[in-house]
């Protein structure tokens, strides 16, 4: 909001379980409404949570109309990166498709005998309606599409985990096909995740392990995909300014201008110290 844009908070877990909303996730949410955000819940399997609220981000384009329009666009953001400089989040009047901020920050990786480049999942800017094709036409759904259209007699994959889904969900092609706006769901991430990532996307998530980074490999993969298909889609890789970050001491914090800046990366758990919190 600080820099110009509508808010989406996603809510991600298991809202059928008792309690599931505890009060001080209550008084969040409150806070969030009376902010002007929109609140969003995602209903899914408590232990994939904390993945999940990762990897949704990068299903956008399957967001309700409710909420977002195929015409509007779509920026990612991480729940500690505050922004601070509004010139870094502007769309630039050059490059129609979008942005990519601090696109040189991660360099490549190697997959499906081809290299990509990484991209920071931090702040992708994209039009709804892309955020939904770079899914629709990637090679992933046309490989799913493949294996719901084949002869069963024929597949060899009959133990994978796609066959598994589909034995358990036999109308995911229609859902696939996206002939219509695709209903957001568990079950669509996690056929197409685990379609991509087998048995790493249903392992328990460390800092840092592969399962953490399989967002920013599928949104690398999607965009670069996406991008060799569509020579004429311009899209603005950028740098980004510098950043106040939570690893500076407290004292660099304390300060009455934060001009220089065009982000900063939030402390965590000591930001609600009796003193890091006076100082914000």
């Amino acid at each position: 909001m600080r820099v110009g844009y509508e808010v989406i908070v996603a809510f991600v877990g298991d809202f059928n379980a008792t309690n599931a909303l505890s009060p001080r996730l209550q008084l969040t949410r409150k806070y969030l409404l009376e902010t002007g955000a929109a609140i969003f819940d995602f209903q899914c399997d408590a232990s994939y949570s904390i993945k999940m609220s990762q990897i949704l981000r990068i299903f956008g384009g399957f967001l309700p109309e409710n909420l977002v329009l195929d015409t509007d666009y779509i920026i990612t953001a991480d729940s500690d990166l505050f922004p601070l400089n509004p010139a870094q989040y502007t769309p630039s009047t050059e490059h129609s498709g979008g942005f990519i901020t601090n696109a040189f920050c991660c360099g490549s990786f190697n997959r499906r005998s081809k290299s990509y480049r990484m991209f920071p999942m931090g702040h992708i800017y994209l039009s709804k309606r892309i955020w939904r094709a770079i899914w629709s036409e990637s090679v992933q759904n046309k490989e799913l599409l493949n294996i719901l259209t084949s002869d069963p007699n024929n597949r060899t994959t009959n133990f994978s985990y796609e066959q598994q889904l589909l034995k358990i969900y036999p109308n995911l092609n229609q859902t696939l096909s996206h002939s219509d706006m695709p209903t957001l769901t568990f079950d669509l991430v996690s056929l197409y995740m685990r379609h991509e990532f087998r048995g790493v996307y249903d392992q328990q998530m460390g800092k840092g392990d592969a399962a953490w980074y399989m967002d920013q490999i599928m949104v690398s993969m999607l965009l670069g995909d996406y991008r060799d298909r569509h020579k004429n889609f311009s899209i603005h890789e950028r740098d980004r300014g510098q950043r106040l970050d939570r690893a500076d001491a407290l004292n660099f914090w304390d300060r009455s201008n934060f001009s220089q800046f065009g982000d900063s990366h939030l402390k965590h758990d000591e930001i609600l110290e009796d003193h890091t919190w006076a100082i914000f």
